[in-house]
């Protein structure tokens, strides 16, 4: 396995996402995730990335106003524009891996609506994500953590994997959310892990360091893991 830093929730006693960056390399990372830098222009963060010789695991997409706009009914283009500019992103930082989010509900779209909007706008992003190289990720997020989120349900993300079936469609598995929404943690992730692109790990339920005290024994989940071969 190979860990990278998410600096969107490390180092924070550094305001400036950049200085992240070094506080990164200088812990003896060698990738980095983050979730919205896009206040910082792609070529600025690409030559601090290099400077500390990091690479970019990860990005979230441009979220707009509400998370992301997958989910969100009448925002199609804006899913579209959002997912440009991301792309733009990633190929500056070299950036294979990218979280399209769903976006917060509208009140009187449904369920089945917003996964079904979900699932075209991610049909219409493939051929976008093939070009750059980049694997598109969906993230089940637990209600607790953001209230009103379009995709809450692990079932739901599954099921738009397998029915796009498709290499550059994958699920993003953070054991945070996985543990409170659905638990059972091994039996689930012997269950999720042939539709997973990247992992995250967080405790439960402050969201603190993986070895803080909390309802997840990682050391237990990396045995898991490694039993799976990922």
């Amino acid at each position: 396995m190979k860990f990278c830093a998410n600096l969107s929730f490390m180092f924070t006693e550094h305001e400036d996402l950049l200085d992240r960056y070094k506080e990164a390399a200088s812990a003896g990372f060698k990738g980095v995730e983050c979730a919205f830098p896009y206040d910082i222009a792609k070529e600025v963060l690409a030559a601090t990335k290099d400077k500390h010789g990091l690479e970019q695991v990860l990005l979230n997409a441009e979220p707009g106003e509400n998370l992301g706009h997958g989910g969100r009914k009448g925002e199609e283009e804006k899913f579209m524009a959002s997912l440009t500019k991301s792309l733009e992103y990633c190929s500056a930082l070299g950036t294979r891996k990218l979280h399209i989010m769903a976006g917060k509900k509208i009140e009187g779209v449904g369920e089945e609506e917003a996964t079904q909007i979900f699932l075209a706008n991610l049909q219409r992003a493939i051929p976008l994500l093939e070009k750059a190289g980049v694997v598109g990720l969906i993230e089940p997020i637990n209600p607790w953590s953001v209230p009103g989120y379009n995709m809450d349900s692990f079932t739901a993300g599954l099921h738009i994997v397998r029915t796009l079936n498709h290499p550059n469609i994958r699920l993003q598995l953070d054991m945070f959310h996985l543990q409170q929404l659905e638990g059972n943690l091994t039996r689930n992730m012997e269950k999720y892990l042939p539709y997973v692109g990247h992992i995250q790990i967080a405790q439960v339920p402050a969201r603190g360091e993986p070895n803080s005290p909390g309802e997840i024994d990682y050391k237990y989940i990396f045995q898991c893991l490694e039993k799976c071969q990922y």
